[in-house]
């Protein structure tokens, strides 16, 4: 949609929506509370860099329809072009139009030979006014490495700025002015950033801290108001910091808090889940003949939601247990891990026939008890979820510098598209109970170990075919 106007504010939006620009926009919440003009400056020091921001900010302004005016310094028109038309915009016939016009420095800044501000004011009035026939804005974009030669005095040039600004103000009209920051000497640079409200540098847009308005610029007692200024900067940068600091220390402390509630509910919760269910099969044994069919199944249907309530708040005490307990890493041999792991589920394996093969598997860094709680969970999942055919998993890992790289691979039913960033949640099931009994931990728990050995945990799967679940863990040292 076409804003109502074009202005800073509207620009940056469309810079920051644009598909083209793949920098960083600063957010936009409070600009109307800094002291601000329709200028941006880009800070380049390659060809790359300058056209990553300076073809995005020309197309935004040929797809809403404004005038584009660009100002020709080092590059011919050709080279320009070059550049415009490798995106999906249609450069061409927007030259064709009049929309798109392309302009030198001795049409411009230097009609008279050299740098004029009444010369370049007009252009720019003259340029506005045709705009407004025609087009909802006007959008101008120009290098300025002719200020190095002998042109005009850096100065004449700020003060020149500031009566751009003026000449802007109320209108729809942006600008773009590119620095090159391998040829402009520093403290031209400084002065630079110190007269546009908004930079970009390395493909990031920011709002400037050190920003001057151009009528101040040279008040005598400008350095006096630069030093405040730079340091009321310092002190809000270091109250916020603080401020944020704080914040994140009472993050951490309500954090733990939680993680020692979950951990006390659901330890304390274990036992009267026990007595009810323990009582509740007592009453069936001792009046069973006394009971109708009905209430016989009324109990089996609260013995059966309590046993559910007591694997969920066994599994929410597992998953609470990975941060509460502190045990130390050490050299885990992962052979060991997932012997154990067969050992504990050889049951369940027997039942199913399934078959389990692992290659040699990489020595970690980490905890032996919860990794063999992330194998269990991963082929358990893989056992249960194999569909029609018989399960067949394969275990795998191999060493990636300072990191392992684990799959679990199985031939079962797989995970629908739209379902896989879902499964790591907690209680978060994809099926049924009466299809697929279980509690929504297992997963929660596997990402909740990854993470607590400092690595990451995927999964790739395609329906019917098969899942494969990916983690990393550091490797032994």
């Amino acid at each position: 949609m076409q804003p109502d106007s074009l202005t800073v504010e509207s620009g940056l939006e469309a810079l920051e929506s644009s598909t083209d620009f793949h920098g960083t926009v600063e957010p936009l919440d409070g600009l109307d509370d800094i002291e601000t003009c329709e200028h941006i400056a880009l800070f380049y020091r390659n060809r790359d860099e300058r056209f990553a921001t300076v073809a995005p900010f020309i197309w935004q302004g040929i797809e809403q329809g404004e005038r584009v005016m660009y100002v020709i310094d080092d590059l011919p028109q050709s080279a320009i072009l070059a550049e415009l038309r490798t995106g999906d915009v249609d450069v061409d016939a927007a030259l064709d139009t009049g929309q798109l016009t392309f302009h030198s420095l001795d049409e411009t800044y230097l009609r008279s030979g050299r740098f004029d501000a009444d010369d370049m004011l007009e252009v720019y009035a003259d340029a506005i006014e045709e705009a407004k026939a025609e087009y909802p804005g006007l959008r101008v974009t120009a290098n300025t490495n002719f200020i190095l030669d002998e042109h005009a005095t850096l100065e004449e040039f700020m003060a020149y700025e500031s009566r751009v600004n003026t000449l802007f103000e109320g209108e729809d009209c942006i600008a773009l002015c590119h620095y090159d920051c391998n040829r402009i000497p520093p403290e031209i640079l400084v002065d630079v950033i110190r007269t546009h409200p908004h930079l970009i540098y390395d493909e990031t847009v920011c709002h400037n801290f050190y920003y001057t308005p151009p009528e101040e610029f040279f008040q005598p007692d400008e350095p006096i108001r630069d030093v405040e200024r730079m340091l009321n900067t310092l002190v809000d940068r270091s109250q916020a910091r603080a401020q944020l600091k704080e914040t994140v220390e009472e993050l951490e402390e309500s954090n733990d808090r939680l993680k020692r509630f979950a951990y006390v509910a659901s330890h304390d919760l274990q036992e009267p889940l026990r007595m009810i269910s323990s009582y509740l099969q007592l009453l069936e044994s001792r009046y069973a003949p006394e009971l109708d069919e009905e209430a016989s199944e009324y109990i089996e249907f609260a013995v059966d939601g309590s046993d559910r309530m007591r694997e969920m708040v066994n599994g929410l005490l597992a998953y609470s247990r990975i941060d509460m307990e502190e045990a130390e890493f050490e050299s885990v041999d992962c052979d060991d891990v997932v012997d154990a792991m067969l050992s504990d589920l050889q049951i369940q394996i027997s039942e199913t026939d399934a078959t389990i093969v692992f290659d040699p598997l990489p020595a970690v860094d980490g905890d032996a008890k919860q990794l063999e709680q992330l194998f269990s969970n991963l082929v358990s999942n893989a056992i249960k979820y194999s569909g029609d055919d018989p399960p067949h998993v394969e275990i795998s890992g191999e060493r990636h510098g300072n990191r392992c790289l684990f799959s679990v691979r199985d031939n079962g039913i797989g995970i629908e598209d739209e379902y896989v960033d879902q499964i790591f949640e907690i209680f978060n099931r994809l099926h049924a109970n009466d299809e697929f009994p279980g509690t929504g931990i297992g997963l929660s728990l596997c990402q909740k170990i990854v993470s607590h050995h400092g690595g990451d945990i995927w999964v790739d799967s395609e329906p019917g075919t098969g899942t494969t679940f990916s983690f990393t863990l550091p490797r032994a040292r």
